[in-house]
């Protein structure tokens, strides 16, 4: 008897690898009240990668240091431990997917594109908005995981071309809903769940196609939800065509900005295309984040 799709999944998250040692020792000393700045740095010192990944971010133009950082002692101490940890356990999850590129390399390329260009996106419309940018830029970085999940557990049912590349809205979640039995939404935050990532980055993650059941999280999900669609279109620039930027944001999600409005956050025009003017001339700073969580 074939397993029926809720069972597919079960098994899949089952079978997904356990945080790596260096999380795991990196979780356990952040969430002692007592740890240091030095705890913290012995602590990565264990895993050189992660070391330039931190570093890299903590130099990205999304934090706007004044000067340069270029030790991980100085990189612990700008970034924050809560955000190293974040830091730490996205890479960690991503390379988790590294098998799934060697089968599917362009479709996955692509959407490792999206996501590091929601990424930014997203924190900085956060940083605009006075909100944590860096909780913001993980929530865009991981929005998506959930259609990796898809890919691997029903390989010969979720079209990459259909699935993996397109913008998801009301009608294409209805039909993956239908078919699957799950939303790629649920699944990411699932998966984040079962990582141990904090509360906050889960709901956003979870419901960033329907910010408002996330309750505390909900300004979160309506920042990655509207990231979201800026970074499809500074990737798929050519679909705009006639429209600009504005008209495909308001067809995209309509009364975005009521709903922004209904949590106290004015959302306007300018501010809108300011963003994605913003993602647009920052492409190469995508690129060298996309590099940081691949070293």
């Amino acid at each position: 008897m074939q397993p029926t799709r809720d069972e597919l999944i079960k098994q899949h998250f089952d079978s997904f690898p356990v945080l790596p040692a260096t999380v795991t020792r990196l979780m356990r000393v952040v969430s002692d009240p007592e740890c240091s700045v030095q705890d913290i740095v012995e602590t990565l010192h264990s895993d050189q990668s992660l070391c330039l990944t931190v570093l890299k971010i903590a130099n990205s133009v999304l934090f706007g240091r004044p000067r340069k950082i270029d030790s991980i002692k100085m990189a612990v101490v700008a970034l924050g431990f809560k955000e190293v940890q974040r830091i730490a356990l996205s890479k960690a999850l991503i390379n988790s997917f590294s098998k799934l590129a060697g089968h599917h390399k362009p479709v996955v390329d692509r959407f490792w594109q999206h996501s590091f260009v929601c990424a930014m996106a997203a924190g900085s419309i956060a940083r605009d908005q006075r909100m944590a940018p860096d909780v913001a830029f993980m929530g865009g970085l991981l929005h998506d995981l959930g259609k990796l999940i898809m890919l691997q557990t029903f390989t010969d049912d979720y079209a990459p071309e259909r699935w993996m590349t397109t913008f998801s809205n009301a009608d294409s979640l209805h039909e993956e809903l239908r078919m699957f039995s799950f939303t790629h939404d649920m699944l990411g935050g699932r998966l984040l769940q079962k990582w141990l990532f904090p509360e906050n980055l889960i709901s956003a993650v979870a419901y960033h196609h329907r910010p408002g059941e996330a309750g505390s999280a909900k300004a979160f999900a309506q920042i990655i939800q509207l990231a979201d669609v800026l970074s499809f279109y500074s990737c798929n620039k050519d679909l705009l065509e006639e429209k600009d930027i504005l008209t495909a944001v308001h067809t995209s999600l309509p009364d975005v900005q009521g709903r922004w409005h209904g949590c106290g956050v004015p959302l306007k025009n300018k501010e809108i295309t300011g963003w994605f003017d913003w993602l647009v001339d920052n492409q190469e700073q995508t690129i060298r984040l996309k590099e940081a969580f691949s070293v």
